[in-house]
């Protein structure tokens, strides 16, 4: 019965956006409007939001072969930083709360049903606008929903194994990806978040899965010059340096960022002493995306605080992509890429301190 209204609302869904855009591309600015105001972020007075860990424990050479974490600088070596990663079963196991964010998840992607114990069937793939439409009329658990942000999706991958969501919460093999409500700036697309908690911009009439969240919405970025060469980010309470590898701790960070390979980047950072700091490191995956802001536009740091445009260029994670032992994570503006660990080309360095 749950799967027929669950297919009963995507049809209805999917005929009334069908009859109020019959060939499913002719946008325009005014819709484009309207629909970015669904990404708008902020926390509700009384929000209590910390940042997850990104949950990886163990720690790999360039090789892929594991290794003592300790003096690494790999996101391993930092666990429950800046809060746990903690997932709590709720609302008769149909939905899964992550503590330290406040975000709480449909345990089954939509298409698929929760029967008591597990999920059954088959997600299903929906362009955005019926995505979105789905979980805003959603009230499963008598809750409200909506489709996650880029930076909500990128909260719930689990990046301490192969599958990126523990299969004791999230059964039945599904992964983590799916539509999100952030507007890819400078086309009429969404950010997509895939299986690996890697972000994409994505044309709005693509297929795609999703999963809805409700809670209240992660903050967007917000930095604080401190004058020092240093950067603070509000809600992770953590120092960005100013300028990357390369550049010039001057107040323009003259010069062009220098490329690294992974293991370069890692003790460049680990080694800094800067602004009478010495715990400099490469950021997780999951804080990368709280030192950058998509509604910026070309560029995922405000010029204005990081001046030099060549600090847009890929900057280095600590994090070790799992599905690939001797790669690793590398965020350029919003999305985030995944680089051999060997690679010394394309990839630059950007380290934080804290929290």
């Amino acid at each position: 019965m749950k799967k027929c209204r669950s297919l009963c609302m995507l049809f209805f869904v999917s005929f009334s956006l069908w009859n109020c855009e019959p060939d499913h591309k002719k946008y325009n600015l005014e819709t484009s409007a309207l629909l970015a105001l669904t990404s708008t972020t902020s926390v509700p007075p009384g929000s209590s939001f910390k940042l997850p860990d990104a949950n990886q424990t163990i720690c790999y050479d360039t090789s892929g072969v594991t290794r003592a974490c300790i003096g690494t600088g790999e996101d391993g070596e930092f666990t429950n930083t800046p809060a746990p990663f903690l997932l709590q079963i709720q609302d008769s196991g149909e939905t899964i709360l992550e503590e330290s964010s406040e975000l709480t998840w449909q345990r089954c992607p939509f298409g698929m049903v929760w029967t008591g114990s597990t999920c059954i069937g088959s997600s299903l793939n929906v362009y955005w606008q019926v995505a979105n439409a789905y979980c805003n009329s959603l009230t499963t658990a008598g809750r409200n929903w909506r489709l996650p942000t880029a930076r909500e999706a990128s909260l719930l991958a689990d990046h301490s194994q192969n599958t990126f969501l523990p299969n004791t919460y999230f059964p039945n093999g599904q992964g983590a990806g799916g539509w999100t409500s952030t507007p890819a700036v400078g086309f009429f697309g969404r950010y997509l978040v895939s299986s690996g908690g890697n972000v994409t911009p994505i044309d709005e009439t693509t297929n795609f899965p999703f999963r809805c969240v409700s809670g209240p919405k992660a903050p967007n970025a917000s930095f604080t010059d401190i004058g020092d060469g240093t950067i603070e980010e509000a809600n992770t309470g953590l120092l960005i340096k100013k300028c990357a590898y390369g550049q010039a701790d001057d107040s323009s960070c003259t010069g062009s960022a220098s490329p690294l390979n992974w293991q370069q980047a890692l003790d460049y950072c680990n080694n800094l002493n800067f602004a009478s700091r010495t715990d400099w490191r490469l950021p997780s995956i999951r804080e990368s995306y709280f030192i950058s802001e998509p509604s910026i536009g070309n560029s995922n740091l405000p010029i204005s605080i990081f001046p030099n445009s060549s600090q847009a260029a890929i900057s280095w994670t600590g994090t070790t992509y799992n599905s690939t032992l001797s790669t690793a994570h590398a965020q350029m503006v919003y999305q985030m890429y995944v680089y051999s660990k060997t690679d010394s080309a394309n990839v630059r360095a950007r380290c934080v301190a804290g929290p």
